[in-house]
């Protein structure tokens, strides 16, 4: 049976379109001089796109560049005081921004979250902040975000009704969409924004935390449904962890490396069978050396599946160097 599918390409707005756009958002007609001017100025810096257009109205009403006037019934603004905002900042600093203003708490989940992917889970967010400390988070946070953090351990006063607050204000200032205990941001440019949040001196170490914490906290069947982000987050700290960690990495990227070869997404199983080998690194040779062979087994065929023969090569070239059972080598 023949599917027809067709192809639709959604690009950004025209300035024609773009003014009716900003007018609507400020209750204003849009054949209005000034609603034109500023539409046409924001059209400029966004070529168009339509979220980021919105994006800097909001940042221009938080900042009170845009004001409403009750005695005149309609929003006001100075041309120049905008026309110089406008100029001088780009989409990802009026992002940094907007959430630098932020509650320091709904500033510390978005730091979460943003290490758990463009969808993630409320819960798994909350269940990360109960287990991490004020100076951890202290630590991580880059110099131009709110330092000024609660007096005491976050674990500790940080209230269920609060992960609440902070995720509402989520939602509020139209950075992710929540359904229920499912959430995603708006955009990847909001995602982005949240992880430029984290010093980036502390990013590796942080993802690595957070993975930790997920591994030892989340029910059986919940790190099952999480296998590929904790052990993505664990990766990311794969260098400044025990032997017993690396053991206990390389089996998850293993599973991991299986679970996305089953759904046929070699490319991706290679990344996490590579992570298996690498961070056993040669001591997987050593005792018992089962996993590292089932790394390189099943490394090498996601290698073939995908094309990439310069690594079957040197995947077979290390099995047969070592000194294992001839049955093991070749099965």
């Amino acid at each position: 049976m023949k599917v027809s599918i067709t192809t639709i390409k959604i690009g950004n707005l025209r300035v024609d379109y773009a003014i009716p756009l900003v007018a609507e958002a400020l209750g204003m007609d849009d054949d209005d001089i000034k609603v034109k001017s500023l539409a046409e100025t924001i059209h400029r810096k966004t070529e168009g796109n339509p979220f980021f257009m919105l994006m800097f109205l909001m940042s221009l009403r938080d900042e009170k560049l845009l004001e409403y006037n009750f005695g005149a019934m309609k929003w006001t603004w100075d041309d120049d005081a905008v026309n110089s905002k406008i100029v001088t900042e780009n989409v990802a600093s009026v992002l940094v921004n907007k959430m630098n203003r932020l509650q320091e708490e709904t500033q510390i989940m978005l730091m979460v979250a943003s290490c758990l992917g463009a969808n993630f889970r409320k819960s798994v967010v909350v269940e990360v902040m109960k287990n991490i400390s004020q100076a951890e988070m202290r630590g991580s946070m880059r110099s131009s975000s709110s330092v000024s953090l609660l007096s005491s351990d976050l674990s500790n006063s940080y209230t269920e009704r609060a992960y609440e607050t902070s995720i509402e204000e989520f939602e509020e200032e139209g950075l992710c969409e929540v359904d229920d205990d499912e959430c995603r941001f708006m955009h990847d440019q909001i995602q982005s924004a949240a992880f430029e949040l984290i010093s980036p001196e502390q990013r590796d170490s942080f993802r690595g935390r957070i993975g930790s914490i997920l591994l030892r906290s989340l029910p059986p069947e919940e790190l099952e449904a999480s296998l590929f982000e904790v052990a993505g987050l664990l990766n990311c700290a794969a260098s400044n962890i025990t032997d017993e960690e690396r053991d206990e990495l390389a089996g998850m990227n293993l599973k991991a490396g299986i679970r996305a070869s089953e759904n046929a997404a070699f490319d991706t199983a290679k990344v996490y069978f590579k992570a298996g080998h690498d961070a056993l690194g040669s001591r997987g040779w050593e005792g018992d050396y089962r996993t590292m062979l089932d790394l390189c087994n099943h490394g090498a065929n996601a290698c073939f599946v995908s094309g990439d023969f310069d690594s079957i090569s040197e995947l077979i070239e290390e099995v047969l160097s070592k000194d294992i059972d001839t049955k093991e080598k070749y099965r």
